[in-house]
């Protein structure tokens, strides 16, 4: 039997992309159950990944006794509901971002997790990269010496149909800022540690949407460093791109990682790993040792901290201070 026998708790088009597929490569994990509303899909999805069970309610799932750890996928007003609903039943879990609501909800979370005694992982999956991983070291070790700068970019085509919870924030809790933008805020934080204040602007150019294609946003972290991100959903030539900058040597990285060091620069081809394996390997070793995942709870906690101040700053039009209790 495998260490970490998983529920699919909402199997919608992330989870059958990204983390299903990953969970299959990997030893010690399976898939014992998944569920999705309805019956025939959810079938279907079970019969494509060797899923032992299918169901069609949440409680279902949670109650499977075949399950010992449940991957939150809902929407994100029910990621409350759900992960404590998991934990009560002895379920490790592990929720996509973003993690709650509101911050009040995240703290619930993490209190009744530890009250359980089952980990709590959230999914900032660029935590479990290689090639972050590297950079963060790179940065420890004084590499780029004084840090002064860090500067992302993402841009992707995301048309959505208008249907989608994802366009709801009473069930999503924002657009792009939340549901793109936290990858990379939650990355600063793991290169940089915390975030305490920022300005923000949403824009809506391009589709007709409820909430923001475009999310700019300036952060000051804790140590005085300053970052700038910007995420949209607009642009179908797009791409990533990550910049570090300090004042014995700088980092960019889009297709390849390129370092300058004084009068040395040196180039490498990057290739990137699928979105979910590091992270769900991670969480597999902590499900056995105890120990707290490379992206946890609390971390879940402070990025909602951040996005909170960030629509309190374009609400407000002005900085705002993110809150640290």
């Amino acid at each position: 039997m495998s260490d970490v026998r998983w529920g699919i708790l909402g199997a919608g088009s992330v989870a059958r992309r990204r983390v299903l597929p990953a969970i299959q490569s990997l030893e010690g994990h399976e898939i014992a159950a998944l569920m999705v509303r309805n019956k025939s899909r959810a079938e279907d999805l079970a019969a494509d990944f060797g899923a032992e069970r299918a169901h069609t309610s949440a409680e279902d799932l949670i109650a499977d006794a075949g399950v010992n750890a449940v991957y939150v996928s809902s929407p994100v007003n029910l990621h409350l509901a759900h992960t404590l609903a998991s934990a009560r039943a002895g379920k490790q879990v592990l929720c996509e971002k973003p993690m709650a609501m509101s911050a009040e909800e995240c703290a619930q979370m993490i209190r009744v997790c530890e009250e359980a005694g089952v980990v709590l992982g959230v999914c900032f999956v660029l935590r479990g990269w290689e090639i972050y991983q590297r950079i963060r070291e790179h940065i420890r070790d004084g590499r780029f010496g004084t840090i002064v700068e860090i500067r992302a970019h993402l841009a992707k085509w995301t048309p959505r149909d208008a249907s989608e919870w994802r366009l709801d924030p009473a069930q999503s809790g924002g657009g792009t800022l939340v549901d793109v933008a936290t990858h990379y805020l939650d990355l600063f934080r793991y290169l940089l540690g915390d975030i305490t204040k920022v300005a923000y602007m949403g824009s809506h150019r391009v589709f007709s949407w409820p909430v923001e294609e475009t999310a700019h946003t300036l952060v000051e972290f804790e140590s005085g460093v300053h970052g700038t991100l910007t995420a949209t959903c607009t642009v179908p030539s797009g791409g990533n791109v990550l910049e570090v900058y300090g004042s014995e040597g700088s980092l960019f990285l889009g297709n390849k990682l390129r370092i300058v060091t004084g009068d040395e620069m040196t180039e490498e081809d990057v290739v990137f790993p699928d979105y979910y394996s590091g992270l769900l390997s991670d969480f597999g070793r902590c499900v056995g040792s105890g120990d707290v995942p490379i992206a946890s709870g609390l971390d879940g906690l402070r990025c909602l901290q951040v996005t909170d101040a960030a629509y309190r700053s374009d609400t407000e039009q002005r900085i705002a201070t993110v809150a640290d209790e």
